[in-house]
């Protein structure tokens, strides 16, 4: 089958799927729940058939019977880089050939002709591979048209104006999936992060999108652009995705554009959530995978407390099954319904990555420091971007200021506000150094890291 014709019939499973998707969304819990059992129950014992490792890890699984969540080991990143070849389920796939393959990739090529995989690093030095086959990626595309119905972006005549900022790297996921669903059901735009600003101005200006998707520290620097007037584009639909946005980064967005911004949590892994139209919180999609919140030693956080890490368990990819697997996201759930109707659980907060939450010394213990403390940084207006690095017990604030801003002026303000935020938590004599940029730099998969520690031999030094 041609290459387009895969396209095209990709997507048409995912709309399928995604009008599946929208059914579950509320159906009572009690019945969900017997859902992601049923679906557990299979993925375990295919995994137990098909991939060497989950035989050996799960030997002494019942043949038959529910499956104990539980009661299952974790995993975590290095191990499944390290086994990978043994926890696939294809036997044809290899780690190394597979990074291999995405050495250069440059569109939605398939590898073998029937699967698409991605490669990850996050903020820990271990690279991560995903891969899916195509009905697991129509599954994962049919998260993202699910996402497009909560906020209102539909088929539609004349066909509506997307544009899509994603990642640099061809082999990111936003990228991958924007080039599967350009099959002609909306006019898309796809734009790189790694763009210069003026480019990526220019461009909106002359597609005029009615939706806009973008990082939300691109969205922060477009919402500049739109209220000093370069940019002029009145997009029906904003959201952002892939980064932290924090309360005052919302605030500023829909100020520029005149609309409140959809958020969509989507990771490589297969959890997805978004925001909908209570705009109160995200829906996890929790048919699609189960989700434990879990403390520091793996246990339960009960709804309404925050977490340390989540354990992920994939219900939809049986060609690299992922049970138990963890991720460093930082999450706090809620214990009230959405007003919405949807039963999907909502996070109250998701704090961002546990390698991001920074330790400063503090009067009687370490205190935690979570990237949504620097909100005081995004509330400044002066403040385009910004990026904080830790180096032994003081931060260097990098920041990008406004075209007009006077820079020792922002830069004894916002020294300030961060110096009295950090003492409100606790910090012990919250030692604080601002530096002015042009730019920040952007890894190639285009994400702003806003939280850097610093963990070289000279970071304990107390100049920089």
């Amino acid at each position: 089958m041609p290459y387009q014709t895969k396209r095209l019939v990709d997507v048409a499973r995912g709309l399928r799927i995604s009008r599946e998707l929208t059914e579950r969304e509320r159906w009572p819990r009690e019945r969900l729940e017997r859902y992601q059992q049923e679906r557990l129950d299979r993925l375990v014992r295919y995994a137990r058939e098909h991939s060497p490792f989950y035989r050996e890890r799960l030997a002494d699984l019942p043949e038959t019977g529910s499956v104990g969540l539980r009661a299952l080991p974790t995993l975590d990143k290095q191990t499944m880089m390290e086994r990978f070849d043994d926890l696939v389920t294809d036997r044809r796939l290899r780690r190394d050939a597979l990074l291999e393959h995405l050495d250069g990739l440059e569109h939605d090529a398939l590898y073998l002709g029937d699967h698409r995989a991605m490669a990850t690093s996050g903020s820990s030095a271990t690279k991560g591979l995903f891969v899916y086959d195509r009905r697991g990626w129509a599954e994962l595309l049919a998260q993202l048209l699910r996402f497009n119905e909560m906020a209102g972006v539909r088929p539609r005549l004349p066909r509506l104006r997307v544009a899509a900022i994603g990642g640099g790297a061809s082999t990111h996921m936003t990228r991958r999936a924007a080039a599967t669903v350009a099959v002609g059901i909306h006019r898309v735009l796809s734009l790189s992060v790694t763009m210069p600003l003026e480019r990526l101005v220019e461009e909106l200006n002359a597609f005029q999108p009615g939706y806009l998707n973008a990082y939300p520290s691109i969205a922060l620097l477009l919402a500049e652009e739109q209220q000093a007037g370069r940019l002029r584009i009145a997009p029906e639909v904003v959201s952002t995705s892939s980064e932290l946005r924090t309360p005052a980064a919302t605030d500023r967005i829909a100020a520029a554009f005149g609309v409140q911004p959809f958020d969509l949590y989507g990771t490589t892994e297969g959890l997805w959530g978004s925001s909908c139209e209570s705009h109160a919180g995200m829906h996890l999609y929790e048919d699609m995978c189960i989700v434990e919140n879990v403390d520091d030693d793996g246990r339960p956080v009960p709804a309404g407390e925050r977490g340390a890490r989540l354990l992920v368990t994939n219900l939809f990819n049986l060609v690299q099954p992922l049970i138990r697997f963890e991720l460093p996201d930082v999450m706090t759930l809620d214990p009230e319904p959405c007003p919405c109707g949807r039963t999907l659980r909502r996070t109250v907060a998701i704090d961002g990555r546990a390698d991001d939450v920074l330790h400063l010394p503090g009067t009687e213990a370490s205190v935690e420091i979570h990237p949504l403390q620097f909100s005081v940084v995004t509330a400044d207006r002066d403040v385009r971007e910004f990026q904080v690095v830790q180096r032994g017990e003081r931060l260097l604030l990098r920041v990008v200021l406004r075209h007009g801003a006077v820079a020792e002026e922002a830069a004894q303000r916002l020294r300030g506000r961060l110096t009295d935020r950090l003492a409100a938590l606790g910090v012990l004599n919250p030692a604080v150094d601002v530096e002015t940029r042009a730019q920040l730099e952007r890894p190639p998969g285009g994400k702003l890291q806003i939280v850097v520690a610093d963990r070289s031999p000279r970071a304990g030094a107390a100049a920089y």
